[in-house]
C-alpha cells in the first residue's frame, strides 16, 4: 500500500475516553482531519467529537474487513489509540499486514512510565535547590516534591519549576504564622502554598484576588500586554480557581474576592473569614504573617501599596516572595524590591532571586 500524504486523516480508535476527546480537540487546532471509531458507544465522545463510526471488537472475526474498509473510505494515514490493549493490537495488526499506516505515539502504558520518570528527574534536579533555600531546615522528600510539582502542573499559572522549588525550600524555614497570597489567578502557587502550610504547620492560607479586568489591567506595561486582559473571562478564572482548590485542604484556606487594600481591612479586623469552599467552617487567622507571596497587579504603585500595607504584619524570620522582580513587561516589582532592600537592609537576613521572583527573609 502506498504511503498517504500528511493531509490524510487520523483514525482515533477507540474513541471512548478523554484521551480521544483531547486528541480530537488538539487535531482541530492543528487543522488535522480526524475520523473517530469505537466498538462501544460513548455519548460524551460523540457530543464533543461528532460522528463516531461503529467498528467490531478487535477480537471479532469481521474486525479486519471493517477496519480496512473504514481506512480506505476516509483516506486514513495514521491511527491514534488511547487505550493500551487496543494500541498493542493495532500496532501488531498493521505490522503483520504490511499496511501503510502509522500508529501515533507510544503505548499509553509506556507514556505513563516515561512521564513518571521525567517527573522524578525534574524533582531530583530541583531537590538540591529546595534544600539550599531551606538553609538547613528539613524540607520535602523527593517523592513529596514530585507530588507537589505534579499537582501544580495540572493548574494554569506562570510560576516555573525553579520558583516553586525555592518556595518549597523557604517554607521549611518560615515561622508559624498566617500564609498570604495576593494575586492567585487559577491557583497554581496557591495549591503549593496550601500544601506547604499544612506540611510545615505554618498556619492557614489566605488568598486574595478580585478577578476583575479593572484590577488586573497593568497600565505601566506595554499596550500589547495590557490587551491580554480582554482575553480572560474573569468568572471562569474565579470558578477555575475554586475547582482547582477543591481536592486540597479547605479547612486551612480562605479566599477574599477583593482588591488587596480592601482585603487587608478585612484581615486586620481579626474576625474569622469564610473558608473556600464555604462548606468548611470559617478560618481564624492569627493576624501575623509567616510567609507572604505578592503577585497582584505589577504596576509600581500597586506593588508598593501591597508591601506598605501587608509587610508590617510579618513575624520575625518571616519570608516575602515578590513575584516578577525580573519581568519583561514592566519594572514595578523590581523598583519596589530594590527600594525595600535599600531602605530596610538592616532588617534583611537573606535575599536572593529565583524563577524571576525576589525572596527576602527578615530578621
Amino acid at each position: 500500500m502506498t504511503p498517504r500524504p500528511a493531509s490524510s486523516a487520523t483514525l482515533v480508535f477507540p474513541a471512548v475516553d478523554r484521551g480521544a476527546i483531547d486528541y480530537v480537540a488538539g487535531a482541530r487546532q492543528r487543522g488535522e482531519a480526524t475520523v473517530c471509531a469505537a466498538s462501544v458507544a460513548s455519548p460524551e465522545v460523540a457530543a464533543e467529537c461528532g460522528e463516531v463510526h461503529r467498528l467490531p471488537s478487535i477480537y471479532d472475526a469481521d474486525f479486519a474487513e471493517r477496519f480496512l474498509a473504514l481506512v480506505e473510505t476516509h483516506d486514513v494515514a495514521r491511527v491514534f489509540c488511547p487505550v493500551a490493549g487496543v494500541h498493542a493490537f493495532v500496532r501488531r495488526f498493521i505490522a503483520t499486514r504490511g499496511l501503510a499506516l502509522a500508529v501515533l505515539g507510544a503505548s499509553p502504558i509506556t507514556q505513563q512510565v516515561e512521564a513518571h520518570r521525567r517527573l522524578m528527574a525534574r524533582a531530583q534536579r530541583l531537590l538540591p535547590l529546595a534544600e539550599t533555600c531551606a538553609d538547613g531546615a528539613a524540607t520535602l522528600s523527593l517523592v513529596e516534591l514530585a507530588g507537589v510539582l505534579r499537582q501544580a502542573g495540572l493548574i494554569y499559572g506562570e510560576s516555573n519549576d525553579d520558583k516553586l522549588a525555592a518556595m518549597i525550600g523557604i517554607a521549611a524555614d518560615a515561622p508559624a504564622g498566617d500564609v498570604v497570597e495576593i494575586g492567585s489567578l487559577m491557583g497554581r502557587s496557591a495549591s503549593v502554598l496550601l500544601y506547604l502550610a499544612w506540611r510545615h504547620q505554618l498556619g492557614p492560607l489566605l488568598t486574595i484576588d478580585p478577578w476583575t479586568a479593572g484590577n488586573a489591567l497593568q497600565r505601566q506595561s506595554p499596550q500589547s500586554f495590557q490587551e491580554l486582559v480582554d482575553e480572560w473571562d474573569f468568572e471562569v478564572l474565579r470558578e477555575g480557581f475554586l475547582v482547582n482548590m477543591v481536592p486540597l485542604r479547605a479547612e486551612r484556606h480562605a479566599h477574599l474576592r477583593l482588591p488587596s487594600a480592601a482585603a487587608f481591612e478585612v484581615y486586620a479586623q481579626g474576625q474569622p473569614i469564610a473558608a473556600s469552599p464555604e462548606s468548611a467552617p470559617p478560618i481564624a487567622f492569627g493576624g501575623r504573617i509567616g510567609l507572604i507571596h505578592i503577585d497582584g497587579n505589577h504596576d509600581y504603585d500597586c506593588v508598593a501599596n501591597d508591601c506598605r500595607q501587608w509587610l508590617p504584619r510579618l513575624l520575625p524570620q518571616a519570608w516575602l516572595i515578590l513575584d516578577d522582580y525580573l519581568w519583561a513587561h514592566g519594572d514595578g516589582p523590581y523598583r519596589v524590591g530594590n527600594a525595600l532592600l535599600h531602605e530596610q537592609g538592616e532588617r534583611v537576613s537573606r535575599a536572593f532571586t529565583c524563577g524571576k521572583a525576589l525572596f527576602v527573609k527578615f530578621k
